[in-house]
């Protein structure tokens, strides 16, 4: 334990004191057990040859799991890693980058959305919501249609970007074209060192678990991360719109 500093020796004592409990308690209630903050915890389990605290309680169940089907373990792994994902996307939102993003969204003449794949699901649901404000929105998912109406944006129009990876060409070539053009740009994605997040003036980053419970050769990540991303960006948006309203009546 060397390699730990006092308060992850602490948090790993705990750990162990508590051990039989892990598999039916939180982060958050171990972090309020071991009295530190969610990184810490995080850290701790990380430095124990963890992905994170998900993996850590799923190996747990894991090694008490006597079904021979391996079923149980598997929906197990799935929890873990959806709380995983919740709890850390949660954790990275920053207040700042809030204000930020809602300042943009209401000071846009226009706002236009590009998405992909299955983050498309997240952008319609973006766009809905946008569109009870009457704020003048459109959602382009076509390669060709995200190429040729970035050609359009200018100082006044926002562009909001939605990509897991943060790292789709298709989505990120366009936006170059967009930021030659002073057009803003906001990103909803889970990759913080990503093309995507160089190229907006602002980034809401999401927490993408590596464990993973499906298995295909195809695009089927999970977007937890980026509906909690867009829901968040509303709920403060509509908080904000109530206020400017109040201040104006008053």
């Amino acid at each position: 334990m060397s390699n730990l500093t006092s308060s992850e020796s602490h948090t790993w004592e705990v750990i162990q004191e508590h051990y039989e409990r892990i598999p039916k308690i939180t982060i958050n209630e171990l972090a309020e057990l071991a009295h530190v903050s969610l990184s810490t915890v995080n850290r701790t389990v990380k430095k124990k040859g963890f992905l994170g605290y998900g993996e850590f309680r799923y190996s747990i169940n894991k090694k008490k799991q006597s079904d021979s089907s391996g079923f149980s373990a598997e929906v197990l792994a799935s929890i873990a890693k959806n709380e995983e994902e919740l709890l850390f996307t949660i954790q990275n939102i920053s207040a700042n980058d809030v204000e930020k993003a809602v300042k943009l969204i209401d000071e846009a003449d226009e706002i236009t959305i590009f998405a992909r794949g299955l983050t498309i699901n997240v952008a319609n649901e973006l766009l809905s919501k946008l569109q009870l404000f009457h704020k003048p929105v459109n959602l382009y998912t076509d390669p060709k249609y995200i190429a040729y109406y970035a050609q359009f944006i200018n100082q006044n129009g926002l562009v909001i970007a939605l990509s897991l990876s943060g790292e789709n060409h298709e989505i990120n070539t366009p936006l170059s074209t967009v930021k030659r053009r002073k057009g803003k740009i906001l990103s909803l994605t889970t990759n913080a060192e990503s093309e995507l997040t160089r190229l907006s003036d602002v980034n809401f980053i999401g927490y993408k678990s590596r464990l993973e419970v499906n298995h295909f050769d195809l695009d089927v990540h999970s977007r937890l991360p980026l509906f909690i991303l867009e829901r968040v960006l509303i709920d403060a948006y509509s908080i904000y719109r109530k206020r400017k309203s109040q201040s104006v009546d008053c």
